[in-house]
């Protein structure tokens, strides 16, 4: 039958041998794209791979070209129209996954299939513009075996068994692996996500911590249980009471809200004589340029700066996972790098603002304490007495305070969590006149023994302040400390709920079923499986692979280090496969093919080695006949080496033989004995028959 408008005959079966792999392969490759992409590049995808299926298997015929560049031109326009573009990230790998699920309709040879297949390792390597997570890694395996597999299939002269084909493609994977680590580690990495960052304009933060903090704010993350920040410490980990993530610093207060500053001018780090403590930080996706740090910073990234408020702050947003390194001075203080700080009076200024009208209860508690106290220390510690005293209680749901929230928290509710206590402290110090602000971070965190690093949630969000003391700089307190100091001193563990109020259920895991049990244990082998992904594969930044380079005198910038690189490791890898290529060969003999083996080399140089063609009965007689003095151990030899070789033996009698055959080939020397005469004449009987 001809072509027609609509439909052609379909190939013969045997000409697209390989196709029924493919059309799994192809699909298995394009899945992860089902949760990025629009659904009717999916459901193209889906309907192309069944028809062809159907026409593969059923023999029907297919759709004409006509057909065909119809839905190639109509799949065009539907990306155009959906992007606006047919380039980028998103447009192109939707662009990329319509026109494969069409060229597997339309193939009609072999050609086309390996077409199809050949770009379904790039569907593959598109699947790490939208998530790097481990099980896309062991996904992008899976495809890529089906691929070489049906690869391998379809170049072969017969249809190929389902075990055969997955090792043969195993082994490729396994092959080509070392040669994808050297690429990995060597080749020059690119500044920034491939091809930039992911087409998203969602400028929200990823993680819970918002560069505003109202009433109630911090109270509600408690039961965001997301990871926002991964640590690992180089040494001894501090106690939690001392674990302070300073993110933001809040200077500004409008009554109610309080607002981390964006300015501020850089300072060097300051110099410190006492110990400190070193750490890497994996940090999650904030769309912020803060960095959280150990109070109080010693080191910092390359690539961040310390403002003169003590905030880190980067460069880039961090609008992926990054990795970076820093230590802290635990028991320093921002200005005690100073013999005699003092404070601008812009920051004093600001520091010490209060709307009118703000908080007047609290403002005449607060004078009443600065005209009883000349130190500002007694004025910290009548504030914090006054938490710690009766009626107040830390709360894990905070009520919503009517009118002014600061006086409402300290007069009527007298209940609130950590940014109540914080806001109101920092209103009760500037009402008094001392300059205070308000720190926005984590305290404490989980530690993992499954890993060794401290899991940092948003839940941990904490809120504490920093006073101006004269003479001494800026000094850490924390009202939460006065009033609940468990949470100080045990993390979110220390947590005790009021009456009626229930802790978050991802911190209680004792008691529970069985069921909850093993899902909790999945999830925690989960991540940490992830961690070391993100540590070791997804941390391997520009910046890392500097510092590995610098080890070996090299930079991975200039292409003669990188030609370099490429050809020891390479040249290593290729001597290390050799190596174990003439290890392997070796194993691969059993000990009696090993003892022939080491007697036929023994005997080469009187030319009675033994032949390839010879069994080894007939070249003992043969060796026995040039050396008569050698028959008895030549015959033990042979004995021990048919029994080792050929009969059913359990281990003590292979090891019986084993030793026999190895004593055998020990009693039998280089060279003939020349003095027993033996020898001698067999070797003048054999000259005169030569004449």
């Amino acid at each position: 039958m001809t072509d027609g408008w609509l439909t052609r005959p379909a190939p013969p079966p045997g000409e697209l041998r390989g196709l029924g792999i493919a059309l799994i392969a192809l699909p298995v490759a394009a899945l992860p794209h089902a949760w990025y992409q629009p659904a009717w590049v999916t459901l193209l995808m889906a309907l192309a791979v069944l028809l062809r299926a159907w026409v593969h298997w059923r023999g029907t015929r297919a759709p004409s070209l006509w057909v065909m560049s119809v839905l190639a031109v109509g799949a065009g326009a539907l990306t155009l129209g959906h992007y606006g573009t047919l380039f980028g990230q998103e447009a192109g790998s939707a662009l990329l996954l319509v026109m494969i699920a069409l060229k597997l309709l339309e193939a009609r040879n072999r050609r086309d299939v390996v077409i199809a297949l050949f770009l379904g390792y790039f569907v593959i390597v598109t699947t790490y513009f939208f998530d790097q997570a481990f099980w896309i890694g062991l996904w992008s395996l899976l495809g890529a075996l089906l691929l070489t597999a049906a690869l391998v299939q379809l170049h072969a002269a017969r249809p190929l068994s389902p075990q055969f084909l997955a090792r043969r493609a195993g082994a490729m994977l396994v092959h080509a692996l070392p040669f994808m680590i050297i690429l990995f580690i060597v080749f020059p990495r690119i500044e920034g996500p491939l091809w930039g960052d992911r087409e998203d304009r969602d400028d929200t933060a990823r993680t819970g911590l918002s560069d505003e903090m109202n009433p109630g704010d911090i109270a509600e993350l408690l039961q965001d249980e997301s990871v926002s920040a991964r640590v690992e410490f180089d040494g001894d980990v501090p106690p939690p009471r001392q674990q302070y993530w300073r993110s933001m610093v809040m200077t500004d207060f409008d009554g109610r809200q309080w607002r981390a500053d964006r300015d501020g001018s850089a300072i060097d780090v300051p110099e410190t004589d006492g110990d400190t403590v070193a750490y890497t930080v994996t940090l999650e996706p904030t769309r912020a340029r803060y960095l959280p740090v150990l109070d109080y910073p010693a080191e910092l990234p390359d690539d961040a700066v310390l403002r003169d408020n003590h905030q880190v702050i980067r460069e880039e947003r961090v609008t992926s996972r990054i990795q970076y390194s820093a230590a802290a001075d635990l028991s320093a203080h921002p200005g005690s790098e100073e013999n005699t700080p003092e404070l601008d009076s812009e920051t004093r200024e600001r520091a010490l603002a209060l709307p009118p009208d703000t908080a007047p209860e609290a403002r005449t508690q607060a004078q009443l304490w600065a005209a009883s106290h000349d130190d500002p220390r007694a004025i910290v510690e009548a504030a914090l007495t006054r938490f710690s005293g009766e009626p107040y209680r830390y709360t894990l749901q905070p009520p919503v305070p009517d009118g002014d929230p600061t006086d409402a928290f300290l007069f009527e509710t007298h209940a609130g969590y950590c940014e109540h206590y914080a806001s109101a402290f920092a209103v009760l110090m500037r009402a008094a006149g001392i300059p205070a602000r308000v720190v926005v971070g984590y305290l404490g965190g989980e530690w993992r023994d499954r890993g060794d690093y401290l899991r940092l949630r948003n839940a941990d969000a904490h809120a504490w302040n920093e006073v101006w003391i004269e003479g001494h700089g800026w000094m850490r307190v924390d009202p939460t400390g006065a009033i609940a100091p468990e949470r100080i001193e045990q993390g979110l563990q220390g947590l005790s709920p009021s009456e009626g109020e229930q802790r978050p259920a991802f911190l209680d895991r004792e008691g529970l079923p069985w069921l909850q049990q093993l899902r909790f244990e999945l999830q925690d082998w989960r991540e940490f499986i992830g961690f070391r992904w993100e540590t070791w594969v997804l941390a391997f930044t520009p910046e890392r692979q500097r510092e590995l380079f610098e080890r070996f005198g090299l930079d991975p910038r200039d292409w003669r280090s990188v030609l370099i690189a490429l050809g020891v490791s390479f040249g290593t890898l290729a001597a290390g496969v050799a190596l174990w290529m003439l290890l392997r060969g070796r194993e691969r003999r059993d000990p009696a093919q090993r003892a022939l083996l080491r007697l036929s080399r023994r005997l080469r140089r009187a030319g009675l080695a033994h032949a390839a063609h010879e069994s080894v009965d007939a070249w003992v007689r043969r060796v026995a006949a040039a050396r008569p003095q050698d028959q008895e151990a030549l015959e033990d030899f042979a004995r021990h080496y048919n029994a080792l070789r050929f009969a059913p033996l359990d281990e003590t009698g292979r090891r019986h033989h084993r030793q026999a055959l190895k004593a055998a080939v020990a009693r039998i020397p280089r060279r003939p004995d020349t003095g027993t005469g033996a020898a001698p004449a067999a070797a003048a009987s054999a000259a005169a028959g030569d004449r």
